[in-house]
């Protein structure tokens, strides 16, 4: 079928070379796995902790933090982990082209910069992870996300269901924990782009 009107084929003339922005390096490999101990680690040094062991103890040590229930990063998913939904996210060849996204399990959201490259330097990254809680109980969603560059800032906004946690701001790799009391059944732990360029590598949840 031919092109809907008021569409018609016509000849264009471009004679002016456009100054183009230089490409972005390469960004190292990074774990997208952190094992418990690297989140307790983290989670120790957070704002908050000791609000949150005085209401879960347990979350105090290694052995507290009980069953891992669900996983998600861009090329795997396991337990309950039924669901990964990104929304506006960047594939910047050379960078985070496709092919490079799954092979490093990561994907980026960009936001100011590479304008001439056709970025349209939006900062409207969205990620929906949707995950089933077996039963009720206390839970923690754990997200580790990486500002791009490593030396610049981030900030996202991170939610269960429509709760939010409020702003998160971090430079480079965060391990970050979220705490919440679910009910019994599916729930979406959602991340959204406020400012800056960052990687979702991964989430983790476990129930206490």
């Amino acid at each position: 079928m031919p092109a809907h009107r008021p569409f018609r084929m016509k000849i264009l003339k471009s004679a002016k070379i456009l100054k183009t922005e230089r490409r972005a390096a390469k960004v190292p490999r990074v774990s997208v796995k952190p094992t418990t101990a690297e989140i307790v680690r983290a989670f120790k040094k957070a704002p908050g902790y000791q609000d949150i062991i005085a209401q879960i103890p347990k979350a105090a040590t290694i052995p507290g933090w009980g069953t891992q229930v669900a996983y998600f990063s861009v090329c795997h998913k396991s337990g309950s982990a039924y669901w990964l939904d990104l929304w506006d996210c960047d594939h910047f060849d050379g960078l985070t082209d496709m092919r490079r996204s799954i092979k490093h399990c990561r994907a980026w959201f960009s936001h100011l910069g590479y304008a001439t490259w056709g970025s349209a330097q939006t900062a409207t990254g969205r990620i929906n992870c949707y995950f089933n809680a077996a039963v009720a109980g206390d839970y923690v969603c754990v997200a580790q996300l990486q500002s791009f560059p490593a030396a610049s800032s981030a900030v996202v906004e991170c939610l269960i269901d429509n709760s939010s946690f409020g702003l998160l701001p971090f430079t480079g790799t965060i391990i970050q924990p979220h705490f919440c009391t679910l009910s019994a059944g599916g729930h979406h732990f959602r991340i959204r782009q406020n400012n800056g360029a960052f990687f979702f590598l991964s989430l983790t949840v476990y129930r206490f």
